[in-house]
């Protein structure tokens, strides 16, 4: 690809000094990268963001998703901060327990000066097909009906996907919990019986009608689900309360990224002209803001990237951390190498590759650099 043609990142080093702050940096960046020619007045702008689970100290701190509301506030739309519900047991399965959540890490109207709305809906349903090239992926609602979108993805590490950035934020963060069960496994669910409190609550949900009540060992009253008629969609993983048809972590990593980037494509359906991503490099942890803990970053904070092509972002990004050295008592502790491999041994460009193959970006990219390298 010729040099014109690469897709531009803009960068702000993590460094700052009392002339400019962080969220100084970020404005510009906001402001470089051309948040202003996507966002127009009146429009309904999703910010789209993981505000980690209660128990996780290492989520992006509130005043950087601040900072985006007041830039899109100031062209004269109407921003809102979004997620969606998850399919693991944890405090954001439903969007009451989820809008808490987002509340008791520092996410809230209050807080921000806009609303904080989980964008699947109340029991996580609410999402609508879109055509990808492998099949259909079911979108939220909340992401779909926005008129555009600012993805504010923190670059982190992730046991299965090795790198963690706006890709999966679009792909993993836009989908329902069923769609969630649909990425993460290739295999049919199955009903552990001892943990089956008999409550039909996934007899009701099932699409296919294919889960029945039967008498297990001892008489209890448990699920069967016919292996012959399921088609996977997740919707009883997603709706146990028990824990009784668990995710099956079956799936390879090539496979679950190859359908994430499919996914992050239908994300931006209907709006692609009208999306702006945003990554911050900064307490980059091994693991994603999901979990309840978080082990120290493996690398120092790198910086602050903005681009209109999520592919580049995503490819910039990840050089940029493997550039960067380990930090001592981290999990990359000693690397000589690539840090991200030393976290978790996984091809994490795998995602990259696919994303340009189905045309969602390029991984060639042109690093515009907003502030010099200080000594």
């Amino acid at each position: 690809m010729r040099a014109e043609t690469k897709a531009e990142v803009f960068f702000h080093n993590a460094r700052s000094d009392s002339h400019k702050n962080r969220l100084a940096k970020l404005t510009e960046l906001l402001a470089k990268s051309g948040l202003g020619s996507r966002v127009r007045p009146g429009d309904l702008v999703a910010v789209k963001l993981h505000w980690g689970e209660p128990g996780n100290a290492g989520y992006l701190p509130v005043p950087y998703a601040r900072t985006i509301v007041e830039a899109i506030r100031q062209i004269g739309a109407k921003p809102f901060l979004t997620d969606t519900s998850t399919l693991y047991t944890g405090m954001r399965r439903n969007a009451v327990d989820n809008v808490q959540a987002a509340a008791l890490n520092g996410f809230s109207l209050a807080s921000l000066q806009a609303p904080v709305i989980v964008a699947d809906g109340l029991c996580g349903r609410d999402a609508r097909e879109v055509p990808i090239p492998s099949g259909t992926a079911r979108i939220a609602t909340g992401i779909l009906d926005a008129d555009a979108m600012v993805v504010l993805s923190h670059v982190k590490g992730h046991m299965i996907f090795g790198y963690a950035g706006a890709l999966k934020n679009l792909g993993m963060g836009c989908t329902t919990p069923a769609g969630k069960q649909y990425l993460h496994s290739d295999l049919r669910p199955k009903v552990d019986p001892a943990r089956c409190e008999g409550d039909a609550i996934c007899v009701r949900r099932c699409p296919e009608s294919c889960i029945e009540m039967v008498k297990g060992r001892g008489g209890k009253r448990v699920a069967r689900i016919d292996a012959k008629r399921c088609i996977g969609c997740g919707e009883c993983t997603a709706a146990c309360p028990h824990g009784a048809i668990p995710i099956r972590w079956k799936t390879s990593p090539e496979s679950i990224q190859r359908k994430t980037a499919e996914y992050a494509l239908a994300a931006l359906a209907g709006k692609r002209d009208q999306c702006l991503f945003v990554n911050l490099a900064i307490q980059v942890t091994p693991d994603c803001d999901c979990c309840d803990w978080n082990d120290p970053p493996f690398v120092p904070d790198v910086g602050l990237a903005a681009s209109a092509d999520p592919v580049a972002l995503d490819v910039a990004c990840a050089d940029l951390v493997a550039a960067s050295p380990p930090c001592p008592l981290s999990k990359a502790d000693g690397c000589q190498g690539d840090p991200w491999r030393a976290v978790y041994d996984v091809d994490y460009r795998v995602i990259f590759e696919h994303a340009e193959r189905i045309g969602l970006g390029s991984r060639e990219y042109a690093l515009r650099e907003l502030s010099p390298v200080k000594g």
